[in-house]
Order: C-alpha cells, then sequence, then structure tokens
C-alpha cells in the first residue's frame, strides 16, 4: 500500500500531532507499506528527521487564508511522479481542505485526522466564518475522519459529518520506552512534572497559582515544566510575583530518554489544560506508571478515570488542583494504587494496537484489489 501523509505541521516541531503521524508513518513502514510525509519546511531549524519513511518538505505559504492551495502542486506532483493509494491529511485545515481539492481531481480516496485546535469551536479557525466554511467542505469531502476522543466526535458530528463515516482512534504510546528504560534512583528534591506547548490553554498559569497554595504545606516540592511557547514571558512573571523562582523549573522541550526519565522520576503528573482535545502526555505517564491530575475536559475524562489512575478537577481553579495534588502528595497508598492502575490501562493505547486499528479504516476505504500490495 502507498499512503501519502500530508501535513500543515510536523517534526523538528515537537507535539502531539507531530509526533502521531511520526509514529504512525514508522510504524506502517515497519509493516511493509510505502510511506511519504509531505510537511512543510519548518524556519530557523534543522529539517533532518531520522525516519525510516520519504519526508517531502514544501515551503510554507505565507498565510493561513490566502493561498492555501498552492500547496495542492505539491500533492499533485507526488501523485503523477510516485503515486499512491490513499492520501491521509492531517489537519482539517489547511491539508483537509488542500486534499478535498485534490480528491475532485483525482478520485483518491482521503481520511482526515483533525488535531482538535482546528474543529474546536472556541478556536481560531473555527471563530472565522470563511475557514470555518472550509474546515466543513473539508470534513464533507472525507472517506473517514479520525476523531481522537468522544468529544472530538461529537464535535465533528456538529459540524455535519455521519456518524458511520467516523472513527474513534485515541492517541498511542510505545509503552515499550518507558519499560526499558531502567528506573534511575529517587531524585533528591520530589518534584511534579507538566509537558505541553507554552500557550493559554494548557493552563500552565493555573498551575503556577495552584503550586504557589501548596508550598506551604510541601516546602519540598518542586514543579518542572517542560515546553516551550508563548506565554513563557506571562509565565516567568507569575512566579517572580509570587516569589516561587527557588521551586520552578522550565527544562524547554525534551524528547527521548531524558523525557522518559522526567516522567520515571515525578512524584505526579499534572495536567491542567483549559481545553484538551486529547493529551498524548496523560500516556506518557500512565506508560511510566504515573498517577495524574487533570481537569476535567475533553480527552481528559476518557483517559484518567477520577479515582482511579488519576483525580479530575474543573478547569480554572487553581485551590481545586492544588487540593487534589495535595490529596496524592499526602497519601502514598492512594498514589501508588493509581500508579499500578496507570500501568494497567495504558495497555489499551500501546501503539501496536493503534496502527491495527488505522489499517482497518484504510482497508474500509481503499479497493481490495489494492490492499495487497506494500
Amino acid at each position: 500500500m502507498k499512503i501519502c501523509f500530508f501535513t500543515a505541521t510536523f517534526l523538528p516541531t515537537i507535539g502531539g500531532a507531530e509526533l502521531v503521524l511520526h509514529n504512525l508513518a514508522t510504524s506502517l513502514t515497519e509493516l511493509g507499506h510505502r510511506i511519504v510525509v509531505i510537511a512543510p519546511k519548518i524556519r530557523g531549524k534543522d529539517n533532518n528527521v531520522e525516519a525510516n519513511y520519504r519526508i517531502f518538505r514544501y515551503q510554507r505559504p505565507s498565510s493561513k487564508r490566502f493561498g492555501v492551495r498552492q500547496t495542492l502542486l505539491y500533492l499533485l506532483w507526488e501523485k503523477v511522479l510516485n503515486g499512491f493509494d490513499l492520501l491521509h491529511c492531517h489537519g482539517a485545515y489547511p491539508p483537509g481542505y488542500v486534499g478535498a481539492t485534490f480528491k475532485r481531481l483525482f478520485r483518491t480516496p482521503i481520511v482526515i485526522r483533525p488535531h482538535g485546535s482546528d474543529i474546536l469551536p472556541d478556536e481560531r479557525i473555527r471563530c472565522n466564518p470563511r475557514l470555518d466554511k472550509r474546515v466543513r467542505t473539508a470534513l464533507g469531502a472525507a472517506d473517514r475522519v479520525i476523531a481522537q476522543s468522544q468529544a472530538l466526535e461529537e464535535e465533528l458530528m456538529r459540524c455535519g459529518v455521519p456518524k458511520d463515516r467516523i472513527r474513534l482512534i485515541p492517541n498511542g504510546v510505545r509503552v515499550a520506552e518507558y519499560r526499558e528504560t531502567p528506573q534511575r534512583r529517587a531524585p533528591e528534591v520530589p518534584y511534579l512534572f507538566a509537558m505541553g506547548s507554552f500557550t493559554r490553554k494548557k493552563g500552565f498559569d493555573v498551575l503556577i497559582r495552584a503550586f504557589s497554595m501548596l508550598r506551604p504545606s510541601h516546602p519540598g516540592v518542586r514543579l518542572v515544566i517542560a515546553g516551550e511557547g508563548p506565554e513563557r514571558g506571562t509565565y516567568d512573571q507569575l512566579i517572580t510575583e509570587l516569589r516561587l523562582k527557588d521551586a520552578v523549573s522550565f527544562v524547554g522541550v525534551v524528547s527521548g530518554q531524558k523525557k522518559v526519565e522526567l516522567f520515571k522520576g515525578c512524584r505526579l503528573f499534572i495536567c491542567p489544560s483549559r481545553r484538551e482535545p486529547f493529551a498524548t502526555v496523560n500516556l506518557e505517564a500512565m506508560a511510566a506508571g504515573k498517577a495524574i491530575v487533570a481537569t476535567r475536559v475533553g480527552g481528559n475524562r476518557e483517559v484518567i478515570i477520577d479515582g482511579d489512575n488519576g483525580l479530575l478537577v474543573e478547569p480554572e481553579d487553581p485551590r481545586a488542583l492544588a487540593e487534589a495534588i495535595s490529596t496524592l502528595l499526602n497519601d502514598s497508598a492512594l498514589s501508588e494504587r493509581m500508579s499500578c492502575r496507570s500501568l494497567d490501562l495504558i495497555q489499551r493505547y500501546e501503539w501496536s494496537s493503534i496502527v491495527e486499528r488505522y489499517l482497518m479504516v484504510v482497508q474500509e476505504v481503499v479497493p481490495l484489489k489494492r490492499t495487497g500490495e506494500a
């Protein structure tokens, strides 16, 4: 099978969407399929990515509103030159919108996997009537649409996608990466861990305020946050105001063994998002055997079972977040039980089984006579 992945965001940018695409392309290649990823060049960064599949880089359009269909040329070039059986668009807009035009030209089946921010009603794309129309055009052309969570499935149906064309496939994690990395001795200073892009929707400002409330009763605990983004200055200012400079550490974007070690070494993982379609970081915390404190939003409600492998609190409530964290810090037996449950529950998100579900979707939309090609 020849599959073309088309995306507007990819490595070396590190995030849930980028890693899902990379892991999916890697796994499908390992299974014998021929994969090409058509992705934008990231300015100012090394665009070389170690991969077992082919990557074609294109120049990102200067605007997401005007000229986005210029990228159609790269799809046409790949189709004519090398051919492919399926176009898999990562993102309803712009990739899915461009893919809809491509389908009209070639009748090639397309699958769209929205990231979340491209279809959630409060996000920038859906708030723009013109772009909202384009999102609906893309979704209407798709042979199948992948929803990462039930919350996104419901939103897709509100966008007009029939339920019988939606397939619910969550993100996955390579559990072996966490099992094979040896557990280092406990850090000298216990720490809470959080990771994600430094944007308002991730709620790290709420976490910092919650941590400030927690400090009087747990003065020996630190907060470690991994990531980068436009809100970093806001966080620095907040930390100064709350006099937390000696207790909060930013470690930048982490990956590989360093990331695994941070997950495995923490006391608890915290996901304080205001909005969250599906946080792969929660899966990584579970694979590391950690109890999780998260907000009761989006995909968090499906991954964290309140009282079982973690605690859920309402978003925008630093006091509730602080109290939930304190509960687990004070009750080591409860925290340990939740850690064990995380290790049990993560098996359903093992990447190999997630890939099989993707392949089932492929076989639904690609003519059967082609499915034997590799």
